[in-house]
């Protein structure tokens, strides 16, 4: 491996180093930024797993397209092999139904903060998974905006620990109704910057979960680019106000950034902001995601494994 690999694990990542570990040797590239984020999971499992009866909840949270879902499944992965026994649990199962989630001053439903939450049930059900072994998990759905009558059952060995992963995990509105003698708090976001020489950026943190983002949204879920951006700034200010301050709270943070995910998703992020029309409210935002990925050496979606996290947003993930 290129030792001058190494010298872009930082905050800020240069694209000319980028570009030319792109050009020279795309696969160790991929290999090495894929296994630095394996590497980091691997020390948290074997961290659970050295005494799971101090994470028997592990609160898993991050903003949107931190990678949060497949983090968590690898998570469960990695403790199982090492004879720990893990569930995964969405907090998003724990939303009120539609009509029960509270109020924004100008009459619309608040559905960016934990107030969203049923935290009543939360709290009696995660207790009963702490210290009975089992619990009933409820099951939302999102096409009814109700929760269904049906329940999961899930049961805890004595060895055994629970990955609870959501956008609120972390809210002291939350953890403050959990033990915290049996919990562990884990971060995950996009924590790194795509910058000239100079150390301008040239695609921000916040740009990679966005392009992240839209490429999940119109591979998944059918949405349009606009579509996606006509959320897109409530989803920043969500996680600005119910989000992003508890991740001083974390005992792990991890950042899911890939030094060469820009190349990666150049193709596809291209063909989709390049449909934003000229006279959108959106135009400036795709130009600035356009020139930014024009300024980036392109590396085939074919270098992805089925099991990497990118694959949750490109598509072919063997987790789902």
């Amino acid at each position: 491996m290129p030792a001058t690999i190494k010298t872009i694990g930082r905050a800020k990542i240069k694209v000319s180093e980028v570009n030319l570990l792109a050009k020279k040797d795309a696969k160790a590239f991929f290999d090495f930024c894929n296994g630095r984020y394996e590497k980091k999971l691997d020390s948290i499992a074997d961290r659970i797993a050295a005494d799971p009866s101090k994470a028997r909840l592990i609160m898993l949270s991050g903003p949107s397209a931190s990678g949060k879902t497949t983090t968590s499944l690898k998570i469960q992965e990695k403790l199982k092999k090492r004879g720990c026994g893990a569930v995964t649990i969405s907090m998003d199962d724990f939303f009120k139904n539609r009509e029960d989630a509270p109020l924004l001053p100008d009459g619309t439903r608040d559905y960016e903060s934990s107030a969203a939450l049923d935290t009543d049930l939360l709290k009696e059900r995660l207790g009963k998974l702490i210290f009975n072994g089992r619990a009933n998990i409820p099951i939302f759905d999102f096409k009814t905006g109700h929760r269904l009558e049906k329940e999961r059952p899930v049961v805890l060995d004595k060895e055994d620990v629970a990955v609870v992963e959501g956008l609120h995990a972390l809210d002291t509105a939350i953890t403050g109704l959990l033990p915290a003698e049996y919990i562990l708090k884990i971060y995950v976001s996009v924590s790194s910057d795509f910058v000239d020489d100079e150390g301008k950026n040239i695609l921000s943190a916040r740009d990679m979960r966005l392009i992240r983002r839209t490429v999940r949204d119109f591979n998944f879920r059918g949405a349009s680019v606009s579509n996606t951006l006509d959320m897109w700034d409530a989803v920043c200010r969500g996680e600005d106000l119910y989000v992003r301050p508890f991740k001083r709270y974390a005992d792990i943070t991890v950042n899911s950034a890939f030094n060469c995910e820009p190349c990666i998703f150049k193709q596809k992020a291209i063909e989709l902001f390049s449909t934003i029309p000229e006279d959108s409210p959106h135009i400036e935002r795709a130009r600035h995601i356009l020139t930014g990925l024009n300024e980036i050496e392109p590396m085939p979606e074919s270098l992805l494994p089925g099991d990497c996290m990118l694959r949750e947003f490109m598509g072919g993930s063997t987790y789902y």
